[in-house]
């Protein structure tokens, strides 16, 4: 056998991850604590809503109830 084909595959090392400055100023703004082996913050943080899908959610709702008006107000007399 060769050489090759014997070897082991070694992992590179993960590459230092940097600090984003914009979001530490934000968190020390804001007195935003992130500490992962804090369980009670873990908690909190864990189960809040999606703000996009929310929102997302009432503007399809709002669309809807938009649309349906729309049609009422065609099928009149007045409209034709």
């Amino acid at each position: 056998m060769c050489n090759v084909c014997t070897k082991e595959a070694v992992a590179p090392a993960p590459a230092p991850v940097k600090p984003n400055k914009a979001l530490e100023r934000l968190k020390k703004k804001h007195n935003i604590v992130t500490d992962p082996t804090d369980q009670e913050k873990q908690k909190s943080v864990a189960y809040q809503p999606d703000l996009l899908a929310m929102s997302t959610q009432y503007s399809k709702l709002a669309f809807d109830v938009f649309k349906q008006t729309l049609v009422r107000v065609q099928e009149t007399k007045a409209y034709a």
